[in-house]
């Protein structure tokens, strides 16, 4: 199956998910960054989180990087965690800042998705593709969710969702692992990412490209999909269930010729 994102990109983004989501649930006052954070989420921003040890040329040089880009943009901010401030450890241990190679960044969207990770250096147009488009974005909040998704490029907003998507989301096998995600298929701060993905802009009738965590593109589809090529597919991609009894997984396997 094809993966939409490089995988040292995948395995640290992946870490820093890991962690987010196995923090520690104990109430805490908000640190400096932690408030920058908040902040940047309520403005509609991006975060761009640089942890470093110490002040020493590699860190510089990313400070520099990343002041000098952010210093012509609106939609982003920066927010320096230096890993040893006493005040800042629920974020450090949050993203488990202490194993990353240093100095790191880590890429905020305003939903909270992480979006890139870049260890030790970074460049002005690396900084600039992190700031994905809204629809990348929701796909990535979902997928580091460990949800399926299933996302629908529509010709107008008022084109109605596939109806074997529809079905797939309200079965109950998957409805509480599935999000849908609804893009304009013209609209231009999508081009970029649909085109990367497989699917080409501004078609007349919708496309549907089936994802699953951690970054597996189980296939596109056209309007027609019916609820069981998707269930088959997925099944055959390995990212259906644990039941060898499951009717997709044998559909699926009957479907696969065997092995010689």
């Amino acid at each position: 199956m094809k993966r939409i994102y490089n995988q040292t990109t995948i395995a640290l983004m992946i870490t820093l998910v890991t962690a987010c989501f196995a923090m520690d649930q104990t109430a805490h006052a908000a640190s400096p960054a932690e408030q920058a954070i908040q902040a940047a989420e309520a403005n509609n921003q991006f975060a761009f989180v640089m942890f470093y040890r110490g002040n020493d040329a590699a860190t510089q040089a990313m400070h520099g990087t990343l002041q000098q880009t952010l210093a012509i943009r609106q939609d982003a901010i920066l927010v320096p965690v230096q890993i040893g401030d006493a005040a800042e450890q629920a974020l450090v241990k949050q993203f488990d800042a202490t194993r990353m190679p240093m100095p790191a960044i880590a890429t905020l969207a305003p939903n909270g998705a992480v979006c890139s990770v870049f260890p030790r250096r970074v460049t002005e147009q690396q900084l600039a593709a992190a700031i994905v488009s809204t629809g990348q974005t929701q796909i990535l909040k979902a997928l580091q969710n460990r949800k399926l998704v299933l996302l629908c490029a529509q010709p107008t907003a008022g084109t109605p969702v596939p109806a074997g998507v529809q079905q797939f989301q309200a079965d109950q096998l998957y409805s509480n692992r599935t999000e849908v995600v609804t893009v304009l298929a013209n609209d231009p701060a999508e081009a970029e990412f649909l085109t990367k993905i497989g699917v080409k802009p501004g078609q007349s009738t919708p496309v549907v490209a089936f994802m699953a965590p951690p970054g597996v593109m189980v296939g596109t589809f056209n309007a027609n999909v019916s609820f069981d090529v998707l269930a088959e597919k997925l099944a055959a991609s390995g990212k259906c269930c644990d039941d060898e009894n499951c009717k997709h997984h044998k559909s699926a396997q009957a479907a696969t010729p065997a092995r010689r």
